[in-house]
């Protein structure tokens, strides 16, 4: 009864005691929100204060090529102030920074093409000159090849295509080129479709048709006129007008049914 008694004191005492806390503000810190870093065994998650300045911008290094770039650029700068500075004021002193400057220039220039030549004949594959040579040996060793070439297959070509020779009587550029049309199919076979634009003849084509249209639809603008069709599609593939010779009407006809643009160069 006793021990019963006791315990019942203990609970009053404590509860008293609680409850004069609360009468106080309750509890020993400004909220149960708040966080006391200063408490035992008191753990809080603070935000990490994130400090707000000037964003300093990202320097991008600058590749080879455009730091050569802009060293370029300085030094064009450079000689033309001194060249205009050289112009404007001629004085001994201007001229020969502006000379110096330009020599500076040169020598660099110089070196480019030196280095420029070994790295050509160090690798063929790069060399033009290989496929369009300048010295007179080459040339010709290139020309005769081609001529070949040309004419081989044009005998070829005379199976699928024709020359429209477009003229008037009163042209003598007309009757000049006439001569070296009749060779040309001689040679080669290649069909030759003379149209007279006055109803006349020549002397090497006594039978041209007269002019239907065709004219128009090869949009002959000078005489002669010479141009290509093909028998089987019926493509028009102009050659030219003027006085052309045997070999350029060749090689015409060769680069536009044989070849493609940039295939000889």
């Amino acid at each position: 009864m006793l021990t019963r008694w006791l315990l019942s004191l203990i609970g009053c005492f404590l509860m008293s005691s609680a409850w004069a806390s609360l009468s106080n503000g309750g509890i020993d810190y400004p909220s149960v929100w708040s966080c006391d870093d200063a408490k035992f065994h008191w753990y809080c998650d603070n935000e990490t204060e994130v400090t707000t300045g000037p964003v300093k911008p990202t320097v991008k290094k600058k590749s080879k090529e455009e730091a050569a770039l802009e060293e370029l650029e300085q030094m064009r700068k450079s000689l033309e102030a001194k060249r205009a500075l050289a112009l404007m004021q001629p004085t001994p002193e201007n001229l020969k920074a502006y000379i110096t400057a330009q020599e500076a220039l040169m020598d660099r220039a110089s070196v480019f093409s030196d280095v420029w030549r070994r790295v050509i004949w160090a690798n063929p594959e790069i060399n033009y000159q290989l496929r369009n040579p300048v010295n007179n040996a080459a040339i010709q060793v290139r020309d005769s090849e081609r001529t070949q070439k040309e004419r081989s297959s044009l005998k070829e070509i005379a199976k699928e295509w024709g020359i429209f020779f477009v003229f008037r009587t009163d042209c003598p550029y007309c009757h000049r080129m006439a001569p070296a049309l009749k060779l040309l199919s001689d040679t080669y076979g290649i069909t030759i479709f003379p149209v007279s634009l006055d109803g006349g003849a020549l002397p090497d084509f006594p039978k041209p048709a007269m002019d239907n249209g065709m004219a128009k639809v090869l949009d002959v603008k000078q005489v002669p006129y010479v141009a290509l069709g093909n028998i089987k599609d019926r493509r028009l593939i102009p050659l030219g007008s003027g006085v052309l010779s045997v070999q350029d009407m060749v090689e015409r006809i060769y680069i536009l049914t044989q070849t493609q643009p940039g295939d000889l160069y």
